[in-house]
């Protein structure tokens, strides 16, 4: 089965040691620079800010200052080249291109650093990124790399085969705020045949919006890095600012970053399901937050 049919039908695709080894070790230096900087800087002022347009900032598991670990680093391509360049990658774009359709625009990244289970906050509950950020068509798609091996100790992604032609699942509680996961009590998703997305270091997997995924606890002694970076086809256009670049904000920055393809203001509307991921109780930095929020 090609590539695009096995993506089509199961809602993911997983290609082994895409990147090679010695870029991965560039990234994991730069990486261990980044931490390194923003734990000797440890100011009050950086907890939880709110998102800036141009979104680079640190997302933590704690608000005290004593036990505090950095969870995830979001947008890290706005202020480091090598993350960047990463996010352009000729065998990941070229992938992405075929399985959005033949266009490509840069939509988002985060840096997430899954933290040993000693330190709690890196789990992931079960949710939809389409939840998050409706389109006017579902031509999206998220790219995780993994900087380091991933095994079923240290918290893989896990992706429900097919969830992608199903519904769309409600992310709100019963109060009707939006949370960011599915309830599961509610919902029969079948966790149970939820594929494990394992790999070495250098393995790049490219899920679609719609597949419903998560992550569990990191069991083992040290943090499991992942990039994540979003991609959308040039003419699904938002239905809702989600903090990433936005046509209404910048329109010349949106187009900035379309990879593959022409600039137009016309959308592609296709029969999608769509929630609004509205109201939220407050302003949230992450996805850790929003979920902590009980149904």
């Amino acid at each position: 089965m090609n590539e695009l049919n096995f993506f089509k039908q199961n809602g993911y695709l997983i290609k082994e040691n895409l990147i090679s080894q010695k870029n991965i070790s560039k990234i994991n230096k730069i990486v261990n620079e980044i931490v390194l900087k923003e734990k000797q800087k440890n100011k009050k002022n950086t907890l939880n800010k709110t998102q800036s347009y141009d979104n680079y900032h640190f997302v933590y598991n704690s608000n005290s200052l004593k036990n505090r670990e950095i969870l995830r680093l979001n947008n890290p391509q706005n202020r480091h080249k090598i993350f960047y360049d990463l996010s352009r990658n000729k065998k990941i774009i070229s992938i992405a291109k075929k399985l959005l359709g033949g266009s490509v625009r840069f939509h988002l990244g985060k840096l997430n650093f899954k933290l040993p289970n000693k330190k709690k906050g890196s789990e992931i509950g079960w949710h939809q990124d389409w939840a998050f950020y409706p389109h006017t068509n579902d031509d999206l798609i998220t790219v995780g790399i993994y900087l380091d091996d991933c095994f079923e100790k240290n918290g893989p992604l896990k992706i429900i085969k097919n969830s992608h032609k199903k519904k769309l699942y409600n992310h709100h509680n019963k109060e009707n705020f939006f949370i960011g996961k599915i309830d599961l009590k509610k919902n029969k998703i079948g966790i149970n045949k939820s594929v494990s997305i394992t790999g070495t270091a250098g393995t790049v997997v490219f899920f679609h919006c719609r597949s419903v995924h998560g992550s569990g606890h990191n069991h083992m002694d040290s943090s499991r890095p992942l990039i994540l970076f979003g991609y959308r086809a040039c003419d699904a256009w938002p239905l809702i600012n989600d903090g990433n670049p936005h046509p209404e904000v910048d329109l010349e920055n949106y187009d900035k970053n379309i990879i593959v393809g022409k600039k137009s203001i016309k959308p592609r509307l296709t029969k999608v399901p769509t929630i609004i991921p509205l109201p939220k109780k407050k302003h949230y930095v992450s996805i850790y937050e929003l979920q902590k929020n009980k149904h």
